[in-house]
């Protein structure tokens, strides 16, 4: 829908009242309209070029009020979802995979990084949103469809860690993210990390209302190394949140939305991402916000060809000579 920057510049469109009802014609002198023969060619000619001269009026008009289109919401269709990406950046982060007392030279978030870039690579018609999380979590990106700034984040959570981890805040972070989304987006949380923490119950209630208000498929990414815990431990060790058993028996008891990945290296990261996007490659509707686009230089073009054409009219007009006087 086009709009206008000035809409008080509009008034100026009366100035195509004098251009639709005058002439600028140079007007000739008869003693009697009857020795005028019809001429219905200047009949038109004359209107058309009326016609013309309001035209480059109205044009230039629209032009000082600023017309332009957009930025225009446009609904599309495609396959994919809203994720937001919860990545742990706490400084163990930073340390490579351990596994059978050899350590790979890919530090976790390095390869949790490259293996998300790939991931988000495969959906191109994804909205992603990032949230880093440390001592506290980090809105690296909102939930959008720009693929430059969204690559850009997923790059920078490569780079050195902060501090400790609040898992709880870069959850509750994370499905805030959903809180301005449409109705009926499939969304998900992929929630990386290689540990676990401690989340206060005020933190676990707002994490089940979040889940239960945005329904987002929850995965759990858990980046275990070395002597690290398993996912999968002792019903005794089920409860307790500081080891990622606890906290994958939190997340189970959020529904059937949840499924938790354990990964001993790259590979491992690349094939839990790679069943997430098969589970989450469904039909969704989006809107796709297209820029702004000046029609100014348009209407001061169209003005300039109206007002010219006029111009050369104006020095075409030649005078009718006197008819001959019979004797």
């Amino acid at each position: 829908m086009p709009r206008v920057d000035h809409p008080w510049a509009l008034l100026l469109l009366a100035g195509m009242l004098p251009a639709m009802l005058g002439t600028g014609m140079r007007r000739q002198g008869f003693a009697s309209l009857s020795t005028v023969p019809q001429d219905m060619v200047s009949a038109w000619l004359d209107r058309g070029l009326r016609a013309l001269a309001a035209a480059g009026v109205a044009a230039m008009v629209l032009g000082v009020a600023g017309l332009h289109d957009g930025p225009l919401g446009v609904e599309r269709t495609g396959l994919g979802a809203h994720v937001v990406v919860a990545l742990d950046r706490s400084l163990s982060m930073d340390e490579a995979f351990a596994l059978r007392g050899e350590k790979s030279g890919e530090s976790k978030a390095q390869a949790a990084s490259r293996m998300l870039a790939a991931f988000f690579a495969r959906r191109p018609h994804d909205s992603f949103g990032v949230v880093a999380f440390s001592t506290s979590p980090i809105p690296a990106m909102p939930l959008t469809a720009h693929r430059d700034a969204v690559s850009a984040s997923i790059r920078a959570m490569a780079r050195t860690g902060l501090a400790n981890t609040d898992i709880g805040a870069g959850v509750s972070m994370g499905l805030a993210q959903f809180d301005r989304d449409p109705p009926g987006a499939a969304r998900v949380l992929v929630l990386v990390s290689d540990g676990a923490g401690a989340i206060p119950e005020p933190t676990r209630d707002t994490i089940r209302a979040a889940a239960q208000r945005s329904g987002a498929h929850i995965y759990y990414l858990y980046l275990r190394s070395g002597d690290d815990p398993p996912l999968a431990e002792d019903a005794d060790d089920s409860h307790d949140l500081l080891r990622p058993a606890g906290l994958d028996s939190f997340f189970r008891t959020l529904g059937d939305s949840y499924q938790g990945f354990e990964a001993r290296d790259a590979g491992a990261i690349e094939a839990a991402t790679r069943r997430i996007d098969a589970l989450e490659t469904r039909p969704m509707t989006y809107r796709e916000l297209l820029p702004r686009r000046d029609l100014d230089g348009l209407c001061y073009g169209v003005a300039a060809l109206c007002l010219g054409i006029g111009l050369l009219a104006q020095l075409a007009e030649r005078g009718i000579p006197p008819l001959p006087v019979r004797q």
